[in-house]
């Protein structure tokens, strides 16, 4: 995950407390047409649908500038950040003088999936490194879907929040560390056998996906509204078509039609899984969909798709 981005140059006299946020802390206000001005652009929009605006939330952010984060707080009675990884959000608040600290609780090392409170990463490390059998390891993948089903995830945060907002998780969610784990020990199997573990992690994989859809819905109040965008493809020389002729679709229904069929073609498979099931949860009254082109601090560029609505 990325670290904040720190300014270099300050923005306003040192002497104001809110001067001394711009000129540490870059959340992204003043930009125009990239990533984070979308992202905004979305949750600004779905806000304006909301009734009583009470607590929100955000999931995935805790070390990103991609959410605007002191800005969702003025918004609401209260702002909680929750994420998987240390990070040092409150404490950086307060120390750069935001008048954001007191309104915004960081919640760290948040398990998702269920899957570290029946403790797979040990169990899963144990059987690769003792050697099981490809049998063994494709049944254990298989039966921890179920357990991980039965784990109540955050049940004291349930119908807590106005808003929730996902931060690129879908695509985050187990698939690569249970890849890299394996990868160390893949000698250890026939081609055969490695292609029936991979089967299997993507399953456990999508079961996790979906999960997390249903994780993010129990946390909504009854007229609460649900935000989420995520990377969907990867944007290499082989997919510069694909983005001509997304360019060239005007009407917003011919966009949206053509985003599906090419998420289905070229789409990252945890976010197209995540993508199609939460909407299929949603009701499609006020449902807001966008598409827009990310340029990352590494090179990449993936065209994302973004979503907002209330649960069935």
């Amino acid at each position: 995950m990325r670290d904040f981005r720190w300014g270099m140059e300050p923005q306003l006299p040192a002497d104001s407390a809110e001067s001394i946020e711009k000129e540490t802390l870059d959340w992204g206000e003043a930009e125009w047409g990239t990533h984070r001005y979308h992202i905004r652009r979305l949750i600004h929009d779905t806000i304006a649908q909301l009734g009583p605006r009470e607590k929100a939330a955000v999931l995935g952010a805790g070390n990103h500038g991609d959410v605007d984060l002191p800005d969702v707080s003025t918004q609401f009675q209260g702002l909680t950040v929750l994420d998987t990884e240390d990070n040092v959000l409150e404490e950086v608040l307060e120390s750069t003088g935001s008048s954001a600290a007191g309104r915004i609780k960081s919640l760290t090392r948040v398990d998702y999936t269920g899957l570290d409170q029946i403790s797979f990463y040990e169990r899963y490390e144990e059987l690769l490194s003792g050697g099981a059998p490809a049998d063994k390891l494709i049944a254990f993948l298989r039966d921890s879907a179920f357990e991980a089903r039965r784990i109540e995830i955050m049940p004291h945060l349930k119908k807590s929040f106005s808003l929730v907002v996902s931060s690129g998780v879908h695509t985050q969610l187990f698939y690569a560390d249970a890849l890299a784990q394996f990868h160390g020990y893949v000698e250890q199997y026939t081609e055969a056998e490695r292609k029936a573990v991979i089967e299997a992690i993507r399953s456990l994989r999508n079961s996790l996906v979906t999960a997390y859809n249903q994780t993010l819905l129990s946390l909504l109040k009854p007229d609460g509204r649900i935000v989420v965008w995520t990377e969907m493809i990867l944007v290499d020389e082989s997919k510069e078509e694909v983005m001509e002729e997304l360019n060239g679709k005007t009407l917003g229904s011919e966009r949206t039609a053509y985003l599906f069929s090419v998420f289905g073609k070229y789409g990252i498979d945890a976010a197209v899984l995540g993508l199609k099931d939460l909407h299929d949860k949603l009701k499609t009254d006020q449902l807001l969909f966008r598409s827009w082109s990310w340029h990352t601090e590494s090179g990449k560029r993936y065209l994302v798709a973004g979503m907002s609505g209330r649960a069935r």
